[in-house]
């Protein structure tokens, strides 16, 4: 098996057994419908003097409601250069969350620049992320290195708590996008730095102030990285736009 599809199978593994879970789970809760009285059953009951009910017209024209309960994922924002060569665009397209994008109402600073965020389930925080670094591939063995052609991408973010409850910042909910737009692919099984020092799921409060981490994506190698643009958007389950808050490029 190749490097490359070795990827893919790790990487898409975890949402397609959560939609199944999903699923199975709706099925198992699922209420029996009662089969309908045969024309047996008709016939004895015309047998015994019961004047019967006209039968109800059967016909398809009326759609049937198929809503089965399970929860459903926004699709994500076409990129263009999705099927460009990945060794001068990212073209990460196997996304279960939905990616955030640029709007009007984004807050965006440059790079080192902290932006403030106010969370509908929590409190309000500032996001730091630095500056971009480069980090190349450590050898053809690395399963979980980037393909050929691109790099492993490193930046540092820093979550500060400034007010409010609680609150938790993913490294999942961020989204980096190229100077086309594209969207770049998050290593999250990426060795390119100890698992400890990468950023997961960062919870700051009163008590714990601050939250450090690195993200790793992986780019097209020889670009100008500091024209790219990170983006967070929370993942909320009540969130249906996929404007990003608060944005990051020069």
């Amino acid at each position: 098996m190749t490097t490359t599809a070795f990827r893919k199978v790790a990487f898409g593994a975890v949402p397609a057994m959560l939609m199944a879970g999903a699923l199975a789970a709706c099925n198992d809760s699922a209420p029996t419908v009662q089969a309908p009285p045969t024309s047996a059953n008709n016939a004895a009951a015309t047998d015994s003097g019961v004047p019967t009910a006209p039968a109800t017209d059967q016909s398809t024209d009326q759609p049937v409601p198929t809503d089965t309960g399970v929860p459903t994922v926004s699709a994500a924002p076409s990129s263009s250069g999705a099927t460009g060569d990945p060794a001068k665009v990212c073209n990460e397209t196997n996304t279960f969350l939905t990616p955030g994008v640029l709007a009007p109402s984004t807050k965006k600073a440059t790079w080192g620049k902290p932006l403030e965020l106010t969370q509908k389930y929590g409190g309000t925080v500032t996001i730091t992320p630095e500056l971009p670094k480069v980090k190349k591939p450590s050898g053809e063995n690395d399963i979980f290195g980037p393909p050929k052609g691109q790099v492993s991408l490193l930046i540092k973010v820093t979550v500060k708590y400034k007010s409010g409850d609680q609150s938790s910042i993913a490294g999942i909910y961020f989204a980096l996008r190229d100077t086309q737009k594209n969207l770049c692919n998050y290593a999250s099984l990426s060795q390119a730095v100890p698992k400890q020092e990468q950023f997961d799921d960062g919870d700051v409060n009163k008590t714990t102030t601050t939250y450090s981490g690195t993200l790793i994506y992986e780019v097209p190698a020889g670009q100008d990285y500091k024209k790219y643009t990170l983006l967070y958007r929370p993942g909320t389950f009540d969130n249906k736009t996929t404007d990003a808050p608060v944005a990051w490029t020069n």
